[in-house]
Order: structure tokens, then sequence, then C-alpha cells
């Protein structure tokens, strides 16, 4: 059994004005996570050193980070993250950043789990629904690309930016990938939008998948973090 969450963890500050990667990290180790899929992660402080940073988060060395900037200054980055506990065979990541819109990513790595091989993507969309529409055709076509050479368990996440209740934004994930129900997600404090999202394909086999939406946590960020447990079918 495995256990994967994704989480727009809003540059590690809090709605209560607190930044803090380390209490971030602890809930997530609390949560028995074996890969994350962050999005606004930001070691651009220069008030803090970006190794300090990711050693919060990444627990000291509990998980390895594995980054995949969109900005990049003197003081450090922005962008996407995965963190895991398990070995990363591959990495690479993909520009579906919309012309004269902000840089955006696709994140993939591929983890090896015993005998095999598991792929992840996570990707953070933007705001405006012609930059959606375009992003989410081109995710479907790197992932459709990446498993026709290379069959193997795949899940996708992230914080898609996509609010419309009947949306076809989705229709060509939906059709080769199940989208998996997690729930309303944004803004953390009163969920109304279902920004946050899964995607696996049929070698996944889903134990269960929900929002983590216990008070305690929920300051931690503007978004909720989404989960997903399961089984490999191999």
């Amino acid at each position: 059994m495995y256990r994967l969450i994704s989480y727009n963890i809003h540059s590690g500050v809090g709605r209560d004005g607190i930044q803090d990667y380390q209490r971030i990290g602890q809930f997530l180790a609390s949560r028995n996570a074996d890969f994350v899929l962050l999005q606004e992660m930001d070691t651009r402080s220069e008030n803090r050193s970006i190794h300090d940073d990711i050693a919060a988060i990444c627990v000291d060395g509990l998980y390895e980070m594995i980054e995949a900037p969109t900005k990049t200054t003197k003081s450090g980055w922005y962008g996407n993250a995965i963190l895991t506990r398990h070995p990363v065979l591959h990495r690479e990541q993909f520009d579906i950043s919309a012309p004269g819109r902000e840089p955006r990513t696709l994140q993939h790595v591929v983890v090896a789990v015993k005998d095999q091989q598991i792929s992840l993507f996570n990707a953070h969309m933007g705001l405006k629904k012609a930059e959606r529409k375009f992003q989410a055709k081109r995710i479907h076509a790197i992932m459709q690309d990446f498993l026709s050479r290379y069959p193997m368990p795949v899940c996708l996440g992230g914080d898609m930016n996509e609010w419309w209740l009947n949306t076809q934004l989705f229709k060509r994930l939906d059709k080769d990938f199940t989208q998996l129900k997690t729930g309303k997600t944004f803004p953390s404090q009163w969920p109304l939008l279902k920004l946050d999202r899964l995607w696996v394909n049929e070698a996944l086999d889903v134990v269960l998948s929900h929002r983590i939406k216990e008070q305690a946590y929920r300051h931690y960020s503007d978004h909720i973090p989404v989960m997903v447990e399961f089984k490999t079918s191999g």
C-alpha cells in the first residue's frame, strides 16, 4: 500500500500569516505519505537559506526532494516539487506555459517501489480559461506519449485551477485516466472550489481517495491537500 498527497502549499505561508515549512513537513510525515506533489514551493526568501527550507519540508532527510522551478532568482526558486521516500529513476519537466502568461511546468518523476516503477506527474495550471485549455491538452499529450513508450502505473495530480462545475476541460484526461473523487479544496477555511485533482490509470488499484480536511492542519495553506492510497496491480 502506498500513499500520495498533492498539496498547494502557498509558499509555506499559512492563513495565520506564518511561513513554516517544518510544520508542513511534519504534517506530511504524520500522514505517512510515500509521495507528495507540491505546488508553490518557494525558496526565494532572503531571510532563509534554500538548504534550510528544503531540510525543513523534507523532515531532515525523511524525503528526497526533486525540484521543478518555474522562476529562479539569486535568492532561490519557485515552482513545483515532488517529495519521495522511494528511489528516483527518472526526472524531467515540461514547459506548459501559455504565450504571454505566467510560467507553468508539468513535472515528471519515475520512482521504484519494490520490483515496479510508478510514473508521477505534478502540474500547476494557469488562472485563465484559455490558458488552462491549452495546458490540459498539452498535459494529456505528454502523458500519452510517455506511456505509449513506457507502459506503467501512473498518477497525475496538482492544482488545476479549474472551478467550473460542469467543465469539459479534462475530457481527454478523463477518457484515458480515472479522475478520483476528492472534493472541494479552496479556500481552505471554507472550501467552495474543486481546484486540486488526482488521476490514475488502471495499473493502480485505488483503495481510497479524499481531501485531508482536519481543522488542526487547515490553516497551513489556502488549499486543502488531497490524498490517494493505492496498490500496484502487478
